[in-house]
């Protein structure tokens, strides 16, 4: 009798042990939003507003020597669309160089954006330390339409004459003056939460300008200064 309790007590332990493995690699909450920036609901990459994709090179001589002529050398991360996926398990990620980067999407549908999903690995199935995740970010959208346009030229005609200024302007969107930020955040590693959810700015909001292609810039990550791994963004909010 000793011996068969001894052995239910270690099937127990085994399945408790299983059962909390199996809770952890659960996300740590569900949002039941539509989400505009997935994939496979018709969102998209645009590839001229995303950074590149982070490829690890050989360091050695002989295998710089090899990937030359081989062309396969190098080990190049996942693409960019990654990030429009619902699967977040450990490494599945688009990582860029070092610590500052963009994506560009056109979303599904253009909407009023409300709020800014950001998705990581949780830390209780993370192999590494998750020092690579995004910090500081911010979103920019694509102003379009006349009507919008029109709403837009007034808010910064208001913001002229009370001598306020817009937030400058990311390197890759210089040249895009139709472009305006809706929302900047800080996602923190150490929230029991790996999916946080950001609000859009709310004078962004008030001017009621339906938006179609968003721009997720990262000015910094948690330590990481070879890449940044990005996991997974959602955009909410409602259709025209």
């Amino acid at each position: 009798h000793a011996a068969v309790s001894s052995e239910l007590n270690s099937i127990r332990k085994d399945f408790e042990a299983l059962r909390l493995l199996v809770k952890a690699s659960q996300p740590s909450r569900h949002i039941a939003r539509p989400d505009f920036a997935l994939h496979s609901s018709g969102a998209s990459v645009i590839p001229s507003l995303t950074s590149p994709t982070y490829t690890l090179r050989r360091s050695t001589l002989p295998g710089r020597i090899f990937e030359y002529f081989t062309r396969h050398g190098a080990l190049t991360g996942r693409p960019p669309v990654t990030s429009l996926h619902y699967d977040i398990h450990d490494g599945h990620c688009w990582p860029f160089a070092g610590s500052h980067g963009q994506l560009g999407i056109v979303l599904a549908a253009p909407i009023y954006i409300e709020d800014i999903t950001i998705d990581h690995v949780a830390g209780a199935v993370a192999v590494n330390r998750r020092t690579s995740a995004p910090r500081d970010m911010e979103v920019w959208a694509m102003v379009e339409g006349q009507d919008n346009i029109d709403k837009l030229e007034a808010w910064r005609e208001e913001m002229t004459q009370c001598q306020e200024h817009e937030p400058v302007r990311p390197t890759m969107l210089e040249k895009y003056p139709e472009f305006i930020r809706i929302a900047s955040f800080q996602y923190d590693i150490y929230s029991p939460d790996n999916i946080q959810t950001f609000p859009v700015d709310a004078e962004i909001r008030r001017l009621g300008i339906d938006l179609g292609v968003v721009v997720l810039v990262v000015k910094s990550n948690w330590g990481m200064e070879e890449y940044t791994c990005l996991y997974r963004i959602r955009v909410h909010g409602t259709s025209r």
